[in-house]
């Protein structure tokens, strides 16, 4: 297998503003840099920052480079001028990786707006192809606020110019189609560390600790229905408890957990480290998730490797990530089919098998898994456009 030379790019990265900023770009990253030799580019508008740019450069576990631009406030002319010096900073760091001996083979940019626009300028720059791994939920109707139609133009534009574009499940494939892109696509899945993410000991299960990991957004995340559930739960087992991981504002929610007299039995961890996550993972009976809409749910893959079953509402990628041998999926908004699922799965824990669940889990959404499916698609990619 000849390894080859893969530029990534992203319109989200993991950074010092936000530090947990699609996460799961980094992962795909590490996903290919398996395989292939991967050079990551990022660039962020930084308001804090002040003077030049200022450029932040590892070698570990891949080379990667990200660049804080001072970032304009002017209205109108400020937004023209982020977005130009934003460009501009791409070109010029990647003129830097090839006189450093990194020639791109290939453009991987992931979430198509706006960095899908740096990608076709590159590509007719240094003409080699580019694909887009894309995680958004822009494209379903439930999602708030929506992309203007401005973004959505450009959306179209970068994409249909891509070479091939791969949706992370084929709910959002369809979500793409229906607004207007048609370039080719292929599924790739989100990956995770299977090493990391493995089983505890099921023995330890005692049906008595539910979990819930994710951003808490309102709208998205809709805890609201979580915490609802969770205070008719306890009048069933009051010796329930909720252990919610989380980078969002907890204290947003103070006042209707107060009110729904449920504060003693929740837990909130705030952000964890990964490995810090799947120990929360693997010492509890069910993940619960309650979103409105997700393209995926890379939490869900983290619980089923750790052997976790799962109760979660049936939104847009979820039912492809979650067969029923490893959970439960009921309907979104649907407080009394979501109380009665966790009932049921407390009830039925010594029913799964959870190294089945993890050698799953390891199939589709490993390292390896998923640096395969990389290679396949790069290859076939560069070898149709001659480099």
């Amino acid at each position: 297998m000849q390894k080859r030379n893969i530029l990534f790019l992203s319109s989200w990265y993991p950074n010092r503003i936000k530090p947990t900023h699609g996460n799961f770009v980094f992962q795909h990253a590490f996903a290919a840099s398996q395989y292939h030799n991967v050079n990551l580019l990022y660039v962020c508008l930084d308001d804090q920052l002040k003077g030049g740019i200022e450029l932040v450069k590892s070698k570990n576990p891949f080379p990667s480079t990200i660049a804080y631009i001072p970032k304009s406030t002017i209205p109108i002319i400020g937004f023209i001028w982020n977005y130009m010096r934003i460009i501009l900073c791409y070109f010029q760091l990647v003129r830097e990786v090839k006189n450093e001996g990194f020639h791109p083979e290939l453009i991987h940019a992931n979430v198509v707006y706006p960095i899908g626009i740096v990608a076709r300028l590159l590509s007719i720059r240094h003409k080699i192809p580019y694909i887009i791994t894309e995680h958004w939920t822009c494209y379903h109707q439930e999602v708030y606020p929506r992309p203007s139609k401005l973004q959505m133009f450009f959306t179209r534009l970068v994409a249909n110019k891509a070479a091939l574009i791969l949706p992370v499940s084929e709910d959002l494939a369809q979500a793409m189609r229906s607004k207007g892109i048609h370039s080719d696509m292929s599924v790739v899945y989100n990956v995770i560390d299977t090493c990391l993410f493995v089983p505890g000991n099921p023995n330890n299960r005692n049906g008595n600790q539910l979990i819930h990991v994710s951003s808490l957004d309102p709208i998205q995340k809709n805890p609201s229905l979580l915490f609802r559930a969770f205070s008719e739960l306890i009048m069933w087992k009051p010796e329930l408890q909720l252990h919610i991981v989380s980078d969002g504002d907890f204290s947003f929610f103070k006042e209707e957990i107060i009110q729904l007299k449920i504060d003693r039995q929740i837990v909130f961890h705030g952000m964890l480290e990964a490995k810090e996550i799947a120990a929360q993972l693997q010492n509890s009976d069910l993940f619960v998730l309650t979103s409105r809409f997700e393209t995926f749910g890379v939490v869900l893959i983290e619980a089923i490797s750790c052997g976790l079953p799962v109760v979660a509402t049936n939104v847009g990628g979820v039912k492809e990530v979650v067969p029923k041998e490893h959970g439960q999926l009921v309907p979104s908004e649907n407080l009394e089919a979501l109380v009665s699922a966790i009932k049921e799965q407390l009830s039925r824990l010594n029913k799964y098998n959870t190294n089945e669940m993890h050698h799953r889990a390891t199939e589709n959404f490993s390292y390896q898994a998923i640096g395969k499916r990389f290679t396949a698609i790069y290859e076939a990619i560069i070898l149709k456009h001659g480099s």
